[in-house]
């Protein structure tokens, strides 16, 4: 599954042609769409494999599920990680451009970059963003199973997932991220039936946000998930991403405009300011309860995952930590 978008859709217009807002990359977008289409991307985006995630909800303990057989694959860390905090991040211009001469304006529109004194040269995008070189180190543990038993889309998806991450945030809040359920279908772009393997992801793909670097994703997988802080549970039927994938940050941890270590590995865990509901996906900051120096709280969480990085069952993993 890939986090690319337009992947939900909120609110919901009553009339053709009515404006909505759309989670684009980790971003959300404001789009005018027919209102048919908006309601059925909300439906399928809301479903969780019927059957297979109920079977799901039972089987899988703390990121382990047991699964076994063609599909199945695990990763796991435990040790040093980094919180990202946001942060306008650099434009890379050979996949931007120029102002006189721009790229990618349909991955990233015009009106989202900053332009240098001299108007030579894209810099950053105007509003920070999930994808930052603004972190503080922490530490943590991540386990996941996932089953990648579907190819394509669609509410039959007999893919799975169990998921479970504990990490300790940047004021010291310990946090505990559960993800049992995938989404199944994409409106737009392919989910893979809720979990992809072995695929490009980012760059110019067009495949999840141009603001992080074309890298290869050995697992990534899409779905809602629960979050608990300092041992509470503090909600429900959140939007989670997860990604191992080729490391993109350098020794000091920064990210550039490529992949900085292909020979090594990176687990993302992205949860940004979405949340499942009843009636479809809706607006809201995840409580982090991290606050940030203009005083609001930081509405996402963007945790990367380093020590003793592994994944089992991929063919083409010949990366670790």
């Amino acid at each position: 599954m890939r986090f690319f978008g337009p992947s939900l859709v909120l609110p919901m217009p009553e009339r053709d042609g009515e404006s909505g807002y759309i989670f684009w990359g980790n971003e959300m977008q404001h789009l005018t769409l027919p209102k048919l289409w908006l309601r059925a991307a909300l439906a399928v985006a809301l479903m969780t494999g019927a059957g297979a995630s109920a079977a799901l909800a039972h089987s899988a303990k703390n990121g382990a599920a047991n699964w076994k057989g063609p599909g199945v694959m695990a990763a796991s860390a435990k040790g040093l990680a980094i919180w990202q905090f946001p942060d306008r991040r650099a434009l890379d211009p050979a996949l931007f451009g120029t102002p006189s001469k721009p790229l990618n304006v349909e991955l990233l529109p015009l009106a989202e970059r900053a332009v240098s004194g001299d108007g030579a040269a894209f810099t950053t995008i105007k509003t920070p963003k999930m994808f930052s070189n603004k972190i503080k180190k922490i530490s943590g543990t991540f386990r996941m199973q996932v089953a990648d038993l579907t190819a394509k889309d669609g509410p039959g998806s007999k893919d799975r997932i169990a998921m479970q991450a504990d990490f300790a945030g940047p004021t010291g809040k310990a946090y505990r991220v559960v993800v049992n359920k995938v989404i199944p279908k994409g409106p737009d772009h392919p989910f893979f039936g809720g979990v992809g393997t072995d695929v490009l992801m980012h760059g110019g793909t067009g495949i999840g946000t141009p603001l992080v670097a074309q890298e290869f994703s050995y697992i990534t997988a899409w779905g809602l998930g629960d979050i608990y802080v300092d041992g509470k549970l503090a909600d429900r039927g959140r939007i989670v991403h997860v990604m191992v994938s080729e490391r993109t940050r350098d020794d000091n941890f920064r990210i550039g405009f490529g992949v900085a270590k292909p020979d090594q590995l990176e687990i993302h865990l992205a949860m940004p300011p979405l949340k499942g509901s009843p009636t479809g996906p809706v607006a809201s900051p995840v409580p982090t309860g991290v606050i940030l120096p203009n005083g609001k709280e930081q509405p996402f969480i963007h945790v990367n995952f380093y020590g003793n990085a592994k994944v089992t069952g991929n063919r083409f993993v010949t990366a670790s930590n």
